[in-house]
């Protein structure tokens, strides 16, 4: 899918028609600018030779006149293509971002997953940035390139036909020259982009893993890593600004040419002797066609970045529009209630190759605690039930019927909430972070919730620091459940939530979760020992071990 015929897709129908309004009304200013250059030229050149040859016959208020007119005129429609494009920018940037957003949404958990390390993120602001400057950017100046350059070689080829003819071929050369060189500059700025999501991705691992690089004495190999494709991206866009100022150079070496090559076939010959107002008129004429042609390489540069930034958006635009057109809808659930039971077939547990095929139906309201040394699967397990690891058979894992690795983000993130070991945490406020799950909650709801995992005494505003670092490993635990409390879904998969408590509080969180939550199927997963913690009966254990065939055990 191209950038025009994306942003063309995501524009309304008042979007489509300022698109076109500003592309002519910029073509309108560019020709009025050059009309300008020309008939200023013109006209100096005339007032002096009537001067020199003492004409008093000659009129100097016509072309006086036309100079004014043609002066208000490019002032006058520059303003307002400046309006109508950046109306059309904007417009198109928020349709755009709207739409895919809306399709992010569609995506299966297990793609998102994939894009956590700020790639969504960076499509639908960068990407998307790119694309959406269309309107100002690039259709505007195209438009007034491809208008002032076919008056111009138009008015050439009738007052002489051979420098029309030339100029036409200068002009194409120019634009040969512009195009190639962006070809060529392309692929330098494809490599500086693929080293910037690179060195992204390291910032934001390294970032996340600061403690343990520490404990390791790695900070240093990261930094070189990092810096290695900082290096690479530098490389990379000062070879892309070489190719550029290259071809700028020789764009200005052909606008030399062709104003030349104007001037002596206008004054030479008997065929083509033109007076010398007319030769400095046309010579003016075509140094605004150059003059044009030396913004191309800049204008193709932005088509480029928009052309490589609608590739990327390809994925989330083609969902989009398979949606829109096809007859089958994408897999849903039916409301909330009894029928949103958990299904699990065969689904692999444990490590190793001797692994146990699990088999259950978890109900709303049921309770299933999984136990285990570290490293014997308890977070995969959760994981895909979650539907961030697609299992080896096809529908092993089923909602309401429906495979879950089929379903889209936001019908799994209404249904199941994981919890996980180190779950994400906002610079900002515990307030701040538990409306992430209920924007429209009031403080007492929050309350309520903090209350459900025995974190009542942390006042609603307190900074919760980078990564919740301002908090103990138990208070980030908590709050992260409390969160999923608030969200209230059909199941919530909660990995080792005992973690950094001490027994007793972690008893008064699990029975404040249970009663938050009565109708909610709870999947706990607990290392060894801390199984004596859970304050209820649960309707499934499961005993985890690693590399050996794995037992299973239903009590309850």
């Amino acid at each position: 899918m191209t950038a025009f015929k994306l942003l063309w897709t995501a524009a309304d129908r008042r979007a489509r028609r300022d698109l076109l309004f500003a592309a002519v009304l910029a073509g309108a200013a560019e020709l009025c600018a050059a009309g300008l250059l020309g008939v200023s030229g013109w006209f100096l050149t005339s007032c002096a030779v009537v001067t020199a040859q003492a004409n008093t016959s000659w009129s100097w208020m016509y072309p006086s006149a036309a100079v004014r007119a043609l002066a208000l005129s490019r002032t006058g429609l520059r303003y307002w293509e400046r309006l109508v494009s950046h109306g059309a920018l904007l417009g198109a940037t928020v349709s755009l971002r709207s739409l895919l957003v809306r399709a992010a949404t569609t995506v299966p958990a297990r793609e998102l997953r994939n894009l956590r390390d700020g790639t969504l993120m960076a499509r639908l602001t960068t990407d998307v940035g790119a694309v959406g400057a269309i309107p100002a950017q690039v259709v505007p100046p195209l438009a007034g390139i491809g208008l002032t350059s076919t008056v111009i070689v138009g008015l050439l080829l009738v007052a002489s036909p051979l420098a029309g003819a030339a100029e036409l071929v200068l002009l194409a050369v120019s634009a040969a020259t512009a195009v190639a060189a962006d070809r060529r500059s392309r692929g330098h700025r494809r490599a500086a982009a693929a080293a910037r999501a690179a060195a992204r991705t390291a910032l934001l691992s390294a970032r996340s893993a600061l403690p343990e690089l520490r404990c390791l004495e790695a900070v240093e190999v990261v930094r070189d890593q990092v810096a290695e494709a900082v290096g690479r991206v530098r490389r990379a866009e000062a070879a892309a600004t070489d190719v550029t100022r290259r071809a700028r150079l020789l764009l200005r070496l052909l606008a030399t040419a062709g104003q030349t090559a104007v001037l002596l076939l206008a004054l030479s010959g008997p065929v083509f002797t033109q007076p010398a107002a007319d030769a400095i008129g046309e010579v003016l004429l075509v140094a605004a066609a150059y003059e044009l042609m030396e913004t191309l390489p800049q204008v193709l540069r932005d088509h480029g970045l928009a052309a490589d930034a609608a590739l990327r958006l390809a994925d989330l635009a083609n969902r989009t529009s398979s949606q829109g057109h096809s007859t089958v809808p994408p897999p849903t659930l039916p409301p909330a209630g009894p029928t949103r039971a958990l299904a699990i077939r065969q689904v692999p547990v444990g490590v190793g190759d001797d692994r146990a095929q699990w088999s259950t139906m978890i109900e709303p309201g049921s309770v299933v605690v999984v136990t285990g040394p570290n490293g014997s699967g308890k977070s995969t397990l959760l994981q895909t039930l979650a539907g961030r690891i697609t299992p080896d058979a096809p529908g092993a894992v089923l909602v309401a019927g429906v495979p879950v690795d089929s379903l889209p983000a936001n019908a799994i993130a209404d249904t199941l909430t994981l919890v996980e070991a180190e779950d994400w945490i906002a610079d900002a406020t515990v307030a701040e972070n538990l409306r992430q799950a209920a924007p429209g909650a009031d403080a007492d709801t929050l309350r309520a919730a903090l209350a459900a995992v025995a974190l009542e005494q942390l006042p609603l505003h307190t900074p919760t620091g980078p990564l919740g670092g301002a908090l103990s490993q138990g208070q980030r635990r908590r709050l992260v459940i409390a969160r999923a409390v608030l969200r209230a879904p059909a199941v919530v998969l909660l990995d080792e939530p005992t973690t950094g408590l001490d027994d007793r509080t972690a008893v008064q969180m699990l029975a404040g979760v249970r009663r938050a939550l009565p109708d909610s199927a709870l999947v706990i997963a607990l290392p060894d020992r801390h199984h004596e913690l859970i304050p209820f009966t649960a309707t499934h254990a499961l005993r985890l071990q690693p590399c050996a065939r794995q037992p299973l055990s239903t009590r309850g």
